[in-house]
């Protein structure tokens, strides 16, 4: 059986390294995440480096990481929107995310993940 999964782009604040900006989600971001969101099974970022090896023709991202939220079943995933509606952990994560990331540009996905 998969796992309810969401997928995260995210992008840094244009005056922020992308060491700093890992350091900083890493550091103090994803702990968190974890502490107030606890339903998350699991939680990896997949950080771009500076000099993005691209194939195809579709360029160069337009985010510095992926960030990837694994659920056990579906009523995990309800509790986790359910908790980040919460005007208290929504108040947290965005004051936290205002250090390192732009939050107009976060896009995130339902996602079918498929394994072989």
């Amino acid at each position: 059986m998969d796992m309810p999964k969401l997928i995260a782009l995210i992008s840094k604040q244009s005056h922020l390294s992308r060491a700093e900006f890992k350091a900083y989600y890493e550091a103090s971001h994803a702990p968190l995440v974890a502490e107030l969101l606890p339903m998350i099974k699991r939680y990896t970022r997949s950080f771009m480096p500076d000099e993005p090896e691209v194939s195809g023709k579709g360029g160069k991202p337009d985010f510095d990481v992926l960030t990837e939220l694994w659920f056990e079943d579906e009523a995990r995933l309800t509790e986790f929107w359910a908790r980040i509606r919460e005007p208290a952990v929504s108040a947290a994560i965005r004051a936290d995310e205002a250090n390192f990331l732009i939050s107009e540009k976060t896009v995130m996905y339902r996602v079918d993940e498929t394994q072989s």
